[in-house]
């Protein structure tokens, strides 16, 4: 598969400018995106906070999973994939042999100072200790992950979203 054809994966933690960035680079790119977030919600009918409290964290991951395999089989497509998605070794697998992972790394004061303005999007992780050192638990249970399955990483402070997706489409050679 040429580099062109690969599917492209934005990672990173919540609030990081996946679902933003990948939205911006479909249009760059004219390469139809996928959040997967998103989708397994329609889908579902249910948010993720839902799904959460209505059967666990472990049965959301398990569905994310589920559909996040079944449907990298498909045509190109760029995903913003949910910041847990990488706790899974069949996803982290998949994000390395399946296209190009980019890792929007993102200070966790920077995610901290997004989710506190933008309160009304739950984020079932978060609300249920809505502090830095909960942020930082969670990014050091994912931080190798990311690393790992990124072929580039793109540190985003103070970047404007339309200059991190021309990085990553100059790191991919596009």
């Amino acid at each position: 598969m040429k580099n062109k054809q690969k599917h492209i994966f934005i990672i990173g933690m919540m609030c990081s400018g996946k679902s933003r960035v990948a939205s911006l680079l479909s249009k760059k790119l004219n390469i139809p995106f996928i959040d997967t977030d998103r989708d397994l919600t329609s889908i579902l009918g249910f948010s993720i906070a839902e799904i959460f409290n209505a059967f666990s964290e472990e049965k959301f991951r398990l569905l994310e999973s589920t559909y996040f395999l079944e449907h990298i089989n498909t045509k190109q497509h760029i995903y913003a994939t949910g910041g847990g998605l990488i706790l899974d070794q069949k996803n982290r697998e998949a994000l390395c042999n399946n296209g190009n992972t980019i890792f929007l790394k993102t200070s966790i004061d920077t995610i901290y100072n997004r989710l506190m303005q933008n309160k009304e999007q739950v984020r079932p992780l978060f609300i249920k200790s809505p502090n830095k050192k909960n942020l930082q638990n969670i990014w050091e249970k994912r931080e190798k992950h990311y690393e790992q399955c990124a072929k580039i990483i793109i540190e985003t402070e103070n970047k404007s979203l339309n200059a991190v997706a021309d990085e990553i489409i100059k790191s991919l050679n596009l």
